[in-house]
């Protein structure tokens, strides 16, 4: 075509599809070979560019602001007009690409994906899966009109987090029954979306031609590198190695709080604090001072912070109606990412540092040339978790030296932290794995909320049976309604588990050798989705395992680090005795 393509997302969105229709049939008339297939390419993934990062744009303006009718109708009337027939003129590009036999340079893996891809696509499903975003979204619209009375105010649940973190104790409760009271008024209507969903990707499925839900997501998430089976006999091995580590953990904190038995809202307290958590209400400061605790760790990262924040790309002040959620979003035009979420306390800034890990690799990835090679759907979500969670651990060694807290703040938060690991991320994302195993090997049966509150019961007797849920049976039970991944993103759990296997292995690398071990770092990154999990952990340095033997190797240095974090403790609070 003589016109050229948009250059920005912004402008993409003002055209109608027949304005937009030219530049894929062109694509379709185009004889491929060694010769054409550069240019072509490089078309369509500037088109598939100005999709992706127009979608993105207004799924960031339904989270900003979930009351918002008017975005959520920007976003419907898109998916709509525009990314429902893009959809089925992509899988017409895809085969021909596949067709032609070409292996264009660095398109080895994101062949695969786009063969799998053609492979998954039914002209039936593109209403069916825009319908299943939609129904994402209205999810998050429910947990973010959440609001509470707290004092002589309305609050967001979200702004209440923070207290359970507090000291007193029955100022923990009373927080934690008030959110929970305010979700249980939800429940029916949560339940109403759930069933919905449930029916909708049974029907994907099937038109796709897949006996069960699971087979077809696994191939949709490109899990080429483990089963379902592999997955099952992981949750025996955490049962096996986490869950006895993870009570000793929990039995040392009930001592510490002195209290008889951990009820719900005594799971985040510092149970050594003393004073209220501190509460961050500046954000250009909090923004500044993770910019430092970057530059700590490597120029390159501190300068990829300080261009998200000259170009607007964070959004993480707490307010009414803004959505329940942290996220890292890909603008693929522009080759930059947007960080969200919702900055309170110190542990909100683990959440900061965790999106800030998946902004580096959008940075690391950028020189990439095509969308295939980095796109975001593409990256296995193994080792995109890697990226990120290796960036929690590493930079909360920096919170002092940052000027966020006092070092001794910064060693409790540590210690709490890798404790969290053990006793909460790898129990929790099993038991939502094997949750939602449960759920589509036995659909029918999962449509009733009593069958899930009783499957959520037994998995969290199984993981975690530490916690005493005594006079809170409707409570515990529909908890499950709480995880926004099994409404919109279902079966995405598992790899929070495999991926802090990982992390754990780059942040102990780190802890012996930072320079070389950023380096593997960042190298693993930018390479974006052109190779293997398998290989991509390899490059990090690391190792793609995750048996029981590979359990146990991961949490002696964590149990050492935190024996060693507790005697630093020990002797400041010894020397302070001795100095008052």
């Amino acid at each position: 075509m003589d016109i050229p393509l948009p250059l920005s997302s912004e402008s993409f969105e003002q055209l109608s599809w027949s304005k937009i229709k030219p530049w894929y049939d062109e694509l379709i008339a185009t004889t491929l070979s060694s010769e054409t297939v550069p240019l072509w390419l490089s078309q369509w993934s500037h088109l598939s560019e100005l999709v992706d990062e127009t979608l993105a744009r207004l799924e960031i303006a339904c989270t900003q602001d979930t009351g918002d009718q008017e975005a959520v109708q920007r976003k419907e009337r898109f998916l709509n007009n525009i990314a429902l027939p893009v959809q089925s003129y992509d899988q017409q590009i895809k085969e021909q690409l596949l067709a032609s036999g070409l292996t264009p340079e660095g398109y080895v893996i994101p062949l695969r994906n786009l063969r799998t891809e053609a492979m998954l696509f039914h002209e039936a499903n593109l209403p069916l899966l825009n319908e299943e975003e939609t129904l994402s979204s209205e999810y998050l619209q429910v947990n973010g009109a959440q609001m509470v009375p707290w004092g002589d105010n309305q609050v967001s649940i979200a702004s209440l987090r923070p207290v359970l973190l507090d000291p007193e104790r029955q100022r923990r409760e009373m927080a934690w029954r008030r959110m929970n009271e305010r979700q249980q008024a939800d429940r029916e209507r949560l339940h109403r979306l759930w069933v919905k969903g449930i029916q909708l990707r049974q029907k994907i499925a099937h038109n796709a031609g897949f006996d069960t839900y699971r087979d077809y997501r696994w191939q949709q998430l490109f899990r080429f590198d483990y089963t379902p089976a592999d997955c099952k006999r992981f949750h025996e091995a955490v049962e096996e190695v986490i869950v006895p580590a993870a009570s000793r953990i929990w039995e040392k904190r009930r001592k510490q709080l002195g209290v008889d038995s951990l009820r719900p809202w005594d799971i985040s307290v510092d149970p050594q604090g003393n004073t209220p958590p501190r509460i961050f209400s500046d954000m250009d400061i909090v923004l500044q001072k993770c910019t430092t605790a970057f530059g700590f760790i490597d120029p390159h990262l501190q300068s990829y912070f300080t261009t998200m924040i000259r170009e607007g790309l964070c959004d993480l002040e707490e307010r009414p109606r803004k959505a329940n959620r942290g996220y890292n979003m890909h603008l693929e035009v522009r080759r930059r990412p947007f960080i969200f979420g919702q900055v309170k306390s110190m542990w909100d800034l683990v959440t900061v540092f965790h999106e800030a890990g998946h902004a580096f690799q959008v940075f690391e990835m950028s020189h990439l040339p095509s969308i295939h090679q980095r796109k975001e759907s593409f990256l296995p979500l193994e080792f995109a978790e890697v990226a990120s969670t290796s960036m929690e651990l590493i930079a909360v060694m920096y919170l002092h030296r940052a000027g966020f807290c006092t070092p001794a703040e910064e060693t409790r938060l540590r210690i709490q932290h890798l404790e969290r690991f053990v006793a909460q991320l790898f129990p929790l994302a099993v038991r939502g794995d094997a949750f939602q195993h449960w759920v589509y090997e036995n659909p029918e049966r999962a449509m009733e909320q009593g069958a899930c509150n009783q499957k959520w019961e037994e998995l969290s007797l199984r993981y975690v049976p530490d916690i005493d849920w005594s006079g809170l049976d409707v409570e515990r039970g529909s908890e499950w309604q709480q995880v926004r991944h099994f409404y919109g993103w279902p079966f995405y759990y598992i790899e929070y588990a495999f991926a802090a296997l990982g992390a754990l292995q780059v942040w102990n690398n780190y802890l012996r050798d930072p320079h070389t071990s950023l380096q593997q770092y960042r190298y693993a990154l930018s390479l974006g989705a052109t190779r293997t999990v398998p290989e991509l952990f390899e490059a990090a340095g690391v190792k793609f395992a995750f048996d029981a033997t590979t359990l146990n190797g991961m949490l002696q240095p964590m149990m050492q680090t935190i024996e060693k974090l507790e005697s630093e403790e020990n002797q400041r609070t010894t020397h302070q005795e001795k100095t008052e």
